[in-house]
């Protein structure tokens, strides 16, 4: 074989490892990335309920608190229900009615109506069994609940925070 050759089959050897460490190094960064932003965001897919237990565990609440704070979701999650219950079917007329040719929009306006009225009586109906709950909280256990929950609202900005500092 020529020196020529065998350079030649080096020049290929070393093309091909270079071309697998790129797509290994690829492969990693993708990975890393991907870890990264579910790492951040990975309190989005959490429920209002789950995010509110992990509100309370941090609270350090006595035990009638407790209770009442497992009230609170109890009714959380019944409103919840409720709400869901009765706004599907309303959004499945709603996109019944947006699937037709011509689209009766009065219809679709009250429907909407109705929906929104749903929903503004689960808030207000939230906002009373919180205004209870918190009434059974001392001042600085209310200060750290509003603080919570507002950190709770953007958790990936709360996480980026710790990270970085305020």
């Amino acid at each position: 074989m020529t020196s020529v050759a065998a350079g030649g089959v080096r020049s290929g050897s070393r093309s091909r490892l270079l071309w697998l460490a790129l797509i290994v190094s690829l492969v990693l960064n993708a990975f890393l990335v991907g870890t990264l932003v579910w790492w951040v965001s990975a309190d989005r897919w959490l429920s209002p309920a789950q995010r509110f237990q992990q509100i309370g565990r941090q609270l350090n609440l006595s035990n009638d608190q407790r209770d009442a704070f497992q009230q609170f979701l109890i009714e959380m999650r019944r409103n919840g229900r409720r709400m869901r219950e009765g706004n599907q079917p309303l959004l499945q007329r709603m996109w019944g009615e947006m699937g037709k040719p011509q689209p009766d929009l009065a219809a679709l306006d009250q429907m909407i109506d109705q929906t929104t009225e749903n929903r503004r009586a689960f808030q207000k109906s939230m906002a009373g069994a919180l205004s209870r709950f918190l009434a059974e909280l001392t001042p600085e256990q209310r200060a750290q609940f509003v603080e919570l929950a507002k950190q709770h609202r953007d958790p990936a900005a709360a996480r980026l925070r710790h990270l970085v500092g305020p």
